[in-house]
């Protein structure tokens, strides 16, 4: 079964973004998305793709919207159930969603593991993540992140607990 993940960053006030951009530069962030997501297809709405403005490079770019795209080296697929036929169809073994929020709220129902980093300040965005129900799941890990003897993130793995399903 292929590993879904949601990849995301949020402030301590669940904010992940502010005019259709991170509200914060941390390169410790930025260097663990990218550990994460290499290689593997990333799942992402059409706001997302502009804000990024290419497709990211070692890693299949899907972008999941209701308009036509004609991009070189991305896929494009208008609704769930193209999603789900594409996902099921990669040899990859985990496919992340990285956003936007109404992407994630969308998929939630498909994802198996989270990947959440928690940046350490209130940054007082515009889009917040869509509620999860943590109950729901399990946290594997939670490391600490630390500059100048203080934590600037924390990098969690959720799996969906078994048990609850």
């Amino acid at each position: 079964m292929t590993k879904v993940s949601f990849v995301w960053a949020e402030d301590l006030d669940g904010w992940i973004g502010k005019n259709n951009a991170l509200p914060w530069h941390l390169s410790a962030d930025m260097r663990h998305f990218k550990t994460v997501t290499m290689g593997h297809p990333i799942v992402m709405g059409r706001a997302t793709f502009e804000s990024i403005g290419r497709p990211l490079p070692h890693r299949p770019n899907i972008v999941l919207t209701h308009n036509d795209l004609n991009v070189s080296d991305l896929t494009v697929v208008h609704d769930l159930t193209q999603l789900r036929a594409l996902i099921d169809q990669q040899a990859a073994t985990e496919v992340c969603i990285i956003g936007g929020a109404g992407v994630f709220a969308a998929t939630l129902p498909l994802v198996n593991t989270l990947h959440r980093t928690i940046i350490n300040g209130h940054y007082h965005g515009d889009v917040k993540m869509p509620p999860v129900d943590y109950s729901r799941w399990q946290r594997l890990s939670r490391r600490p992140v630390v500059e100048n003897d203080q934590p600037v993130c924390w990098f969690e793995e959720w799996v969906l607990d078994e048990k609850q399903d």
